[in-house]
Order: structure tokens, then C-alpha cells, then sequence
């Protein structure tokens, strides 16, 4: 999916406005000039004279990529010949007032929104002189009467048109630029929907409305909680068998209904690497239950396996402290770490096939809850001590929902 830019749309929405106002320059400079010239008013000609040669040079620079100063030069000769006009064209009356001025509103808006990022004297300089000369030429009769006064016969019906042509252009910029923002806004605020939802699907619900208020990576201790590690036996041999599509769809499905399991019990999924799933219980969210809860879980997981031909599960669970955060800033995801981590994943590796294997603090947690055999004892990274391990019996009581 191609990724838009903004700036990129602006340029090009700038561009177009441009070329059709520079080409409104050449065309209104042309026509004006045979009209005038027809009534042998030569100043006038030379106005729109100059019109032409500013339409021109404009449309020059717009093709060159000099946006910034076509803008700049059309808002120089507009300005400059809107001014001319009202002080010796438009003349105001009793009979008919000044309305030439009001062309100035929509070059103001124009003006300011075409040159959008550049420096701020230069964006709000020209549009506010602008608003200015309207300011005054609305609220005073000044104009220097010659021979070029357009009589009020003309005038009158010219009103109607100026008012009328320049709230059109006036309204035809709202709807480009406007538009272009409200557009912005709409796919702003879906990206930010997808967003939330990402990380809303990524991370605990805590965790993710911690990341979006902070936007911070962070870690922490939690003293009491259980972790789950579980790997489909026989799974390199399995991968061999099935084609990849097969062998992803199957892990999928399997999946797939462990984490509806871990939504039902109120665990949090940590990630998947592989075939190999690990749960937590207990982080983010206190819960003194969390050994229970877990060990219940990993029965729920054995029911669902069992109705799959060749497919098998080896689960280690360990009880203690961790630490648990989201660290680093790309491909974040939230983790723990601790002992008790590598004896979840001891158990695990060294449990059998079609059973549960404990540690001794998950052992002394669930004791009460469900049957136990003891297997032994086993060596764990960093630790000198053995430490003994359990196995749940299959005979275990079925243990009731979770609310």
C-alpha cells in the first residue's frame, strides 16, 4: 500500500490553482486590452499590459516548480491592479458603490493558503495587506476622478458581477483547501482508530492505554504471578509432513482457540515463537488466583488438542516474581523476564508429552486444587540447587468457569 504525502497532495493541489490563475491572467489581461484599446484608453491598456506579462512570467515558474514565488508575483500584480482600479475605475457613488475590493478577499485566502509553510512574515504579510486595503477602500469614497471613471450606468451591473464572480472564487477555495483539510482530518482520525486497535491487539488493554497516554517504553516488577510455556511434541517431524500452507492453518486454528481460552480465563497472552506458546497470569493485573487460573488453563489446552490427530502438547508452569514492560521503540511487544521465566521454560522442555509439569511454588499454590504426582528434580540456568517438579494427574478434578 502506497503511503501518502500530505505536502505532496498540497503541492500539487497548489500547482493546479496556480496554473488556472495564471491563466486567468493572461485571458482577463487580453480581453480588457482590445476592450480598452477599442476606447483608445491607453493607461489602462498598459495595465493590462502588464497583466499579460504577469500571467505569463507566472505560468513560467509554475512550470519550473517556483510556486512560492508565482504566488508571490500574483498576488503583487493582482493587488496592484485591484488598487489601480478602485482608486481611478471604480469610483463610488450614491448610485452605485465600490465593489472591486472585494476580489481582494478571496487573493487574501489564496494567498496565505498556497503559501503554507513557508515563514510567517511571508504567509500572513501579503494576505493581511490585503485585508487591510479592503478595510479601507469599504469604508471611505477616495479616488482620483479621471477620464478613465467608469460611468454608473456601467457600474452598476459590473457591482453584481464583481460581488457575485468574487464570492464564487471566494467559495471554490473553501471547497479546494477546506476540503483537503476536512479529507486529512477523516484519514487522520481513521489511522488513529487503526492505531488504537493495533495496539489494543498487540498489548494488555493496561499496557496499551499506558503506551498511548506515554508513549513511553517502561518495566516492572511483579512479585506474584505464573508463567506458561507450551510446544506441540513432535513438531519438526509434523512440519516435514505437511505442506506450509497446511502447517499454517493448523497452527493457526490451534491458536487461535488458545487465545479465545486466554480471554475466558483473564490471562495474558505474552507471544507465540514457532510452536511454542507462552502465557502469563498475573501481570499486568494483580490477581490472586493467578497459579490456579493458569493451571486450569493448561488443561483447557490439552481438551483441545486431543481432538487433533498427531498433534500433542509439553506444558511447563512456574510461579514467582518477574519483571514485565515493553522496552526498545521498534517492533515493541511486552515481555518478562526472571527466573521464573527460564523454569516455566525448563518445565516445559523437560516435561512429557500430554502433561502438565509444575514447579514447586506453583506446586504449593494449586496444591489444594488439583492432584499432583512428584517427578523429580531437575538443574536450572543460574541456580545451584535442583529444584523439584510435578505432574499434574490426568485424574484431576474439572474445575468450574471463570466469571
Amino acid at each position: 500500500m502506497a503511503l501518502q504525502d500530505e505536502r505532496a497532495i498540497h503541492a500539487r493541489r497548489a500547482k493546479l490553482i496556480l496554473l488556472v490563475g495564471s491563466s486567468g491572467m493572461l485571458v482577463a489581461g487580453l480581453i480588457w486590452a482590445v476592450y480598452f484599446a477599442s476606447q483608445e484608453n491607453w493607461p489602462v491598456v498598459g495595465m493590462d499590459f502588464a497583466l499579460i506579462c504577469a500571467g505569463a512570467l507566472s505560468l513560467r515558474m509554475v512550470r519550473a516548480g517556483k510556486t512560492a514565488q508565482s504566488t508571490l508575483l500574483m498576488n503583487a500584480s493582482v493587488f496592484g491592479i485591484l488598487v489601480f482600479m478602485a482608486l481611478f475605475l471604480d469610483l463610488p457613488s450614491d448610485a452605485a458603490p465600490r465593489t472591486v475590493q472585494l476580489y481582494l478577499i478571496p487573493l487574501a485566502l489564496s494567498t496565505n493558503l498556497l503559501l503554507r509553510g513557508e515563514r510567517p512574515w511571508l504567509r500572513h504579510g501579503p494576505p493581511v495587506l490585503s485585508l487591510l486595503t479592503v478595510v479601507i477602500l469599504s469604508s471611505s469614497n477616495f479616488g482620483v476622478l479621471t477620464s478613465m471613471a467608469l460611468p454608473d450606468s456601467v457600474r452598476i451591473g459590473g457591482g453584481w458581477f464583481n460581488c457575485g464572480l468574487a464570492m464564487g472564487i471566494l467559495y471554490l477555495l473553501i471547497v479546494v483547501f477546506f476540503g483537503d483539510i476536512d479529507r486529512i482530518e477523516t484519514q487522520l482520525q481513521r489511522a488513529h482508530n487503526c492505531f488504537v486497535e493495533l495496539i489494543g491487539s498487540m498489548f494488555p488493554r493496561s499496557i496499551a492505554e499506558r503506551l498511548l497516554s506515554t508513549g513511553q517504553a517502561f518495566a516492572e516488577r511483579h512479585s506474584n504471578c505464573s508463567i506458561l510455556f507450551a510446544d506441540i511434541v513432535g513438531f519438526t517431524p509434523l512440519a516435514a509432513k505437511l505442506a506450509p500452507e497446511d502447517l499454517v492453518k493448523l497452527l493457526s486454528g490451534i491458536f487461535v482457540r488458545f487465545d479465545q481460552c486466554v480471554e475466558q480465563y483473564g490471562l495474558t497472552k505474552i507471544k507465540t515463537i514457532g510452536d511454542t506458546y507462552m502465557v502469563a497470569a498475573g501481570i499486568p493485573d494483580p490477581d490472586g488466583q493467578h497459579a490456579r487460573k493458569i493451571v486450569e488453563f493448561g488443561q483447557k489446552m490439552l481438551e483441545i488438542v486431543q481432538s487433533l490427530d498427531g498433534v500433542d502438547l509439553r506444558i511447563g508452569i512456574a510461579s514467582g516474581e518477574v519483571v514485565a514492560g515493553v522496552i526498545g521503540q521498534s517492533r515493541q511487544i511486552y515481555d518478562v523476564w526472571g527466573d521464573v521465566v527460564n523454569m516455566a521454560s525448563r518445565m516445559e522442555s523437560q516435561g512429557l508429552s500430554g502433561h502438565i509439569q509444575v514447579s514447586q511454588e506453583t506446586f504449593e499454590l494449586t496444591r489444594q486444587w488439583f492432584n499432583f504426582e512428584a517427578r523429580g528434580e531437575v538443574a536450572i540456568k543460574g541456580k545451584a540447587e535442583m529444584q523439584k517438579t510435578y505432574l499434574l494427574a490426568k485424574a484431576s478434578q474439572s474445575l468450574p468457569e471463570w466469571v
